[in-house]
């Protein structure tokens, strides 16, 4: 459930400051904690101390805090820089963070207020309301519905088209221009999807004839008082965001503006929508809040599911509601705990060494731990069933196929499941490490000795408890880490090619040994040339995948060093084909002595399985963009 890591001196600072919540509560009951309406003396301190640290450990320029409970908003405080070059301090209250897709919950909110108006209706074909564009009809008799839109089961494919945050389209041109593939059939699996969300965006308004950030300004936003909040591009005034090196970045505006790729609130505003959330304030259309919390959908009947955007998790037992915002140098993390009747909402100008900014799952993970008491996993009689058909590997279903941002799923280990013989089964790839599982409902696994759960709704699909992405059953062909293998022979041999020709044409010249025929010589230049070019991309791709925030800031802005790594993936498909024309040559003609024309076969088989890896990954154009 935790993403990123944290010291233990820096989760120890996190209880203590949890301790210094606890002793600010006025009262504590036994049936709802809560906490007080306004901090101590110390509290504050605690506070700074853990942010302090976090700041430290993570290189962050500025940060954020804010929480609300028993109905009030208790913190809200800024630590650091909002632009660093300029020296401006974070203001909780005027500071405008990008939420990322925090957002979608404005788009959720604003789309169910029509459905209650009776403008939109969440099961109806999308397809009804759209005149510009169609959305395809992949599934015949299976329509896309708004309820698909906001639960994230509508199918599309993820697809970040290089270059969506370099051209700042109409919503709906870019809906239009950008679809991406239908992949599965609606409802049949969650899997975090913007383009759904940004299209729910754009159903609000054609039924209310506003614009979207219109709509979302005057319906979600004043109500409440959000008055600093902007549901448009460019709106984040003198809050600059840097990636994980430090580095600012303007990667903040797209078409998608109702995923998340552009709306900016302060600290404090965030703050109001939490309490409008908790205390389901009507303000936000009548019984919208308790509709957007409550789980609308589950893989199985066993497991944590989706609301309307949040997103039901749980620490050790206790139930959270989880909504999280991420754009390139900013980054943002809202949690509910409805035990304790809080909320949190932590942000961050800065990715940080890891990429994610101040962890808040880490903090509410601490703040369940000390306010609420432990629990043990309630003992579940294992069913003694078959288990053959679960075993396999599976694969992220949010894994691109259509675009190069599969390439993400080359660093991200698939999951492998085994069975142990005695009716559980076994899992790696899973957050927490290799862990068995037994079976207690078909389908259904608990953890042996924790809390997790897993399912396999239907034939080759595995859902995780509290997800928002099912995995899908890949074949050994489809193994990143055969792919991997691929891409490193290549670039092997490409490594070879681009020391071993110059250096036997040098040994030639020493030796006053007659020049080759022209043919081989061209085939030994091209060998050379595929080389260089194979080296030089894994190079520059390699050093660009290690700052990951920086890698899908060159994606959505296609910037020049983009392009032209996609230029040179696209070159080796035609130097490749070049390449076999050239090992053809030299068996046909007899170039070379038989090591020759073996070693140059090889070089050749490498620079296939480069090229083929390249094509699998989506990276050759055009287009590129």
């Amino acid at each position: 459930m935790c993403r990123g890591g944290r010291s233990p001196e820096a989760v120890g600072m996190i209880k203590r400051l949890l301790v210094g919540l606890l002793s600010a509560a006025a009262a504590l009951t036994a049936a709802a904690p809560a906490l007080a309406a306004a901090p101590q003396p110390g509290l504050e301190k605690w506070l700074d101390d853990y942010v302090a640290s976090a700041m430290a450990e993570e290189q962050l320029p500025g940060a954020a805090v804010t929480v609300v409970a028993g109905g009030e908003q208790i913190i809200n405080k800024g630590y650091g820089l909002a632009d660093v070059e300029k020296g401006i301090p974070v203001d909780p209250d005027r500071s405008r963070f990008l939420v990322g897709s925090q957002a979608k919950l404005f788009t959720a909110q604003a789309a169910l207020q029509l459905v209650h108006e009776g403008k939109l209706d969440l099961d109806a074909d999308v397809n009804q309301y759209l005149s510009t564009f169609q959305i395809e009809d992949t599934y015949p008799g299976q329509p896309i519905t708004l309820r698909h839109l906001l639960t994230y089961t509508a199918g599309f494919d993820e697809d970040h088209v290089a270059g969506m945050l370099a051209h700042h389209e109409p919503l709906a041109e870019g809906l239009a221009k950008y679809q991406p593939a239908r992949v599965r059939p609606p409802g049949s699996g969650v899997v975090y999807d913007n383009y759904g969300t940004a299209l729910a965006g754009h159903l609000v308004e054609i039924a209310s004839g506003m614009p979207y950030a219109d709509y979302v300004e005057q319906h979600v936003f004043q109500p409440l008082g959000m008055n600093d909040s902007d549901a448009r591009c460019g709106g984040k005034g003198d809050t600059t965001a840097y990636l994980g090196d430090g580095t600012p970045t303007e990667a903040t505006c797209g078409y998608m503006v109702p995923g998340g790729t552009g709306p900016t609130s302060t600290p404090a505003d965030m703050g109001r929508y939490m309490l409008a959330q908790l205390t389901l304030d009507p303000r936000l259309g009548p019984g919208i809040a308790a509709e957007m919390q409550r789980q609308q959908h589950t893989e199985h009947p066993g497991l944590r599911g989706i609301g309307f955007i949040f997103e039901h998790i749980q620490h050790n037992g206790h139930p959270l509601l989880f909504k999280g915002g991420e754009m390139p140098g900013m980054n943002s993390y809202m949690l509910f705990v409805p035990e304790l009747d809080l909320g949190i909402n932590v942000v961050s100008n800065g990715d940080g060494k890891g990429g994610e900014g101040i962890d808040g799952i880490e903090l509410v993970a601490a703040l369940v731990d000390t306010y609420l008491p432990a629990k043990a996993p309630a003992p579940r009689t294992p069913i003694r069933a078959g288990v053959d058909q679960y075993t396999g590997w599976y694969q992220a279903g949010r894994t691109s196929r259509f675009s190069m941002y599969k390439v993400k799923a080359l660093w991200r280990k698939p999951v492998h499941v085994t069975a142990n013989g005695d009716g559980s089964i076994h899992t790696t790839g899973l957050s927490g490490g290799p862990k068995d599982w037994d079976q207690v409902e078909p389908g259904l696994f608990a953890e042996r000795g924790g809390w997790g759960l897993i399912a396999f709704p239907e034939p080759g699909q595995l859902a995780i408890d509290g997800s928002t992405n099912v995995f899908d059953r890949i074949g050994v062909g489809g193994l990143p880490q055969l792919h991997l293998a691929m891409f490193g022979f290549g670039t092997a041999a490409g490594l070879l090619a681009v020391a071993g020709f110059p250096l036997l044409a040098a040994i030639r010249r020493v030796r006053r040994r007659p020049a080759h025929p022209r043919g081989a010589r061209i085939a030994r230049v091209i060998g050379w040339l595929t080389g260089a070019v194979v080296v030089t991309f894994v190079a520059w791709f390699g050093s660009l995948m290690l700052d990951e925030p920086a890698a899908t800031t060159a994606v959505m802005e296609a910037t020049p060093t983009l392009i032209t790594l996609l230029v040179l993936a696209s070159a080796t498909i035609p130097l490749a084909a070049l390449m076999v024309l050239g090992a053809l040559g030299a068996w046909w003609r007899r170039w070379w002595r038989l090591p020759g024309r073996i070693a140059y076969t090889a070089l050749t088989l490498g620079a296939l399985s480069f090229a083929t890896a390249a094509l699998i990954y989506n990276f050759p154009g055009p287009p590129f963009t």
